[in-house]
């Protein structure tokens, strides 16, 4: 049977679409800036929908904390409120499953200062 180049086309980028993993696109605050007001929340935009699994914050040399409530089903743009936070520095770290039920990890820093 011979397949058209097209529908070749088509049946690769398909296949590719499927084993695509849920990917960071946009965090707020972003990731490596440096703001001079505490942010009300954690914004995390991914490139599909995902469900958050584990959300933490640890100031510079400090235990990382808990991030909760968060949402309980898998949405692209997830907003989760951040507590009352002193200037310093900041590291935000998450792991979520994608669709394709792989579990992806990630971290962003900041720095606040006032």
């Amino acid at each position: 049977m011979r397949l058209l180049p097209g529908l070749v086309c088509v049946l690769v980028a398909s296949a590719g679409a499927a084993l695509a993993h849920a990917h960071l696109e946009k965090t707020t605050p972003a990731d490596g800036s440096v703001i001079t007001a505490a942010p009300p929340n954690l914004v995390l935009e991914f490139s599909e929908r995902a469900q958050l699994a584990a959300l933490w914050i640890a100031a510079d040399g400090g235990s990382r904390r808990k991030l909760t409530p968060w949402p309980q089903q898998a949405e692209q743009r997830i907003v989760v409120a951040l507590p009352n936070l002193a200037p310093g520095s900041y590291l935000v770290s998450w792991r979520v499953v994608g669709a394709d039920g792989h579990v992806v990890p990630g971290q962003i820093r900041f720095t606040l200062t006032r």
